[in-house]
């Protein structure tokens, strides 16, 4: 199986986003990515998972970082 990171870093590449590397950090207060890019991300998530990612994890703070994804899907996931 795959490990998260390297799933993190599969979800943006799936939705053009190949510049966005697990170094990163504040990706979403520095205007990294927007929020187009996060409703990208959620459809990439439920794909992958196979279920809806439940609204109360689709927070700001939640897409800041692969670290901050990568709880947020141990969280909702597993």
């Amino acid at each position: 199986m795959q490990n998260t990171l390297e799933l993190i870093k599969q979800f943006f590449i799936n939705i053009d986003r190949s510049d966005i590397d697990e170094n990163m950090e504040n990706l979403l207060s520095e205007d990294i990515i927007d929020s187009m890019d996060i409703m990208s991300l959620v459809a990439e998530i439920e794909k992958y998972y196979k279920k809806p990612l439940k609204a109360e994890f689709i927070k700001a703070e939640n897409f800041e970082s692969f670290k901050t994804i990568e709880n947020m899907l141990e969280k909702a996931f597993i």
